[in-house]
């Protein structure tokens, strides 16, 4: 796959991520760590922490991502009639359970990004993730924030 100009890459704001491969891992993580009573890892910035990540200290990642990220989405095409968009959260967790339990392949793959979304959902937003602190704030410890490059 072509790697996505740095002007289109900018654009879409995106350092790494194509729009298509963006959409399809918001879709990821907004299964992982969904909004309830409290913002998600979507609202959370998760997505731009990972992309962050792929252009820095996670560069090694970059062509699994570019790989599997549209393996994923063929195979819940292929098991759902639908793309990983394209489902309701409900569908896309059944989905997810199913890849996790090994039933459809892409199972290191998501697991990898479980734990990429872990990290910019918990971690310091100085990283790029965590955007306002929200996670934080959700488990009371928002003292923390201006230490750690949050805002309150």
């Amino acid at each position: 796959m072509a790697l996505p100009a740095a002007s289109a890459l900018a654009a879409a704001g995106y350092q790494v991520l194509s729009a298509g491969e963006a959409e399809i891992l918001i879709t990821l993580i907004d299964a992982i760590v969904p909004a309830d009573q409290d913002p998600g890892a979507k609202e959370a910035g998760v997505v731009h922490f990972i992309d962050q990540q792929l252009a820095g200290a996670h560069k090694r990642f970059v062509g699994r991502y570019r790989t599997e990220l549209p393996k994923l989405d063929a195979a819940c095409r292929a098991a759902t009639g639908k793309g990983l968009a394209e489902l309701g959260l409900r569908e896309r967790t059944a989905f997810l359970e199913r890849v996790d339990q090994g039933e459809v392949a892409g199972g290191a793959f998501f697991q990898l990004v479980v734990d990429h979304t872990m990290q910019g959902f918990y971690g310091a937003p100085k990283h790029g993730g965590n955007r306002d602190g929200v996670s934080w704030r959700m488990m009371g410890i928002e003292k923390m924030m201006g230490r750690h490059g949050g805002h309150a």
